[in-house]
């Protein structure tokens, strides 16, 4: 399997899944993790919100590394660590919309103030282990 069918494996897969693990970096260097509902955006970025005074967001804006697995049931998972954004001006209404398609109950959250984000990943792990296990990395131009 070559870059192009890795990354479509990888789109398909996050594709359909609606959550994810995500840690952060607290103040101390301690990791805090937390579940979120996702987005896949353009390319592999992967859009999530949160609300304003959650620790995940002071750690964001403090320092926006973050690493998350998405998936685990049926023994396949895809591990991503990256740079998490705020959603530009010019994107946000555009990744609103494509958010709440894809996870209804954002909705919500987004009404009480939540803020939209990207990740952009710069590392991510595609792991199948169902039968021959199938197990590779993208990272810089294979992204």
């Amino acid at each position: 399997m070559h870059g192009d069918e890795r990354r479509q494996l990888v789109r398909d897969f996050l594709a359909r899944h609606k959550l994810g693990a995500i840690s952060t970096v607290n103040p101390d260097g301690s990791p805090e993790a937390a579940i979120i509902q996702v987005t896949l955006g353009e390319d592999l970025n992967i859009v999530f919100d949160s609300l304003p005074g959650s620790r995940k967001l002071a750690n964001i804006e403090r320092d926006s590394r973050i690493a998350m697995v998405i998936g685990w049931d049926e023994n396949v998972t895809v591990q991503i660590e990256g740079l998490a954004r705020p959603a530009k001006a010019d994107e946000e209404q555009r990744l609103r919309d494509v958010h709440i398609a894809n996870c209804p109950l954002e909705a919500e959250f987004l009404k009480q103030g939540a803020q939209l984000f990207t990740i952009l990943p710069g590392w991510i792990r595609y792991s199948d282990f169902r039968g021959e296990p199938i197990v590779f990395e993208l990272a810089g131009g294979d992204l």
